[in-house]
């Protein structure tokens, strides 16, 4: 005959002890407490990347337009990209279309782009409709511009003075932006921006993470 299990008190029923299953749910606990915070980390730093990609789509599209047309187009209200309006003009000043694909009917809305340049693609996930969050956008016409944090004050500063750099006293002290849960405002720093300015015709920038300066993504960087 074969022994009887004991285990827990209970004959033949192999059931853990109380210390067996606390020791597990203990180990349980551990691992959730590496692999939570790593995953979160890693989702964070495919956000930084996709928003870096993003900035620098637009940025390159905007020297292309400087390239066929001799000067940088004209976006954003006070140094940001964050109203609808915004958005419709970066897309069609880059694309020569509408938010929603449509070719431009009226050349006056080009801003400047009048040879029908495609200098940059935009597609569903640059836009967040305030409307229908977590939703696709439906191209009402209330698409505003976002990042892949799902920011939508996108910072932009532009060379006007034509020297090849750009600097706060130069070109305006930067906007300050804020992330999605809207909490706190950030500005790039001196290190991130300093006096004697920063190489470029056109700089693009977000609050990222939206906590603390370092969470900001910079397309310079």
């Amino acid at each position: 005959m074969h022994p009887t299990s004991t285990r827990g008190g209970f004959p033949g029923t192999g059931a853990f002890t109380l210390i067996e299953l606390l020791a597990v749910l203990s180990v349980i606990a551990i691992l959730a407490g590496i692999l939570v915070p790593a995953l979160g980390s890693a989702q964070v730093s495919a956000r930084r990347a996709a928003t870096r990609l993003q900035l620098s789509r637009w940025t390159a599209g905007m020297e292309q337009f400087r390239q066929e047309y001799g000067y940088y187009p004209a976006v954003g209200a006070d140094g940001m990209l964050a109203t609808a309006a915004d958005a419709t003009t970066l897309v069609r000043t880059l694309s020569a279309r509408n938010p929603d694909g449509s070719p431009v009917a009226d050349a006056a809305d080009l801003n400047g782009n009048l040879r029908r340049l495609s200098l940059a693609a935009f597609g569903a996930a640059d836009f967040l409709d305030p409307d229908r969050p977590g939703a696709a956008p439906d191209y009402s016409g209330n698409e505003l511009l976002c990042d892949a944090f799902g920011n939508t004050e996108i910072g932009v500063l532009i060379d006007r003075n034509g020297d090849g750099f750009i600097r706060p006293a130069d070109d305006g002290e930067p906007a300050a932006v804020r992330g999605a849960a809207r909490a706190v405002a950030l500005v790039p720093s001196e290190a991130d921006l300093p006096a004697a300015g920063v190489r470029g015709g056109v700089l693009f920038y977000t609050a990222g993470r939206g906590s603390v300066p370092d969470d900001m993504v910079l397309s310079w960087k």
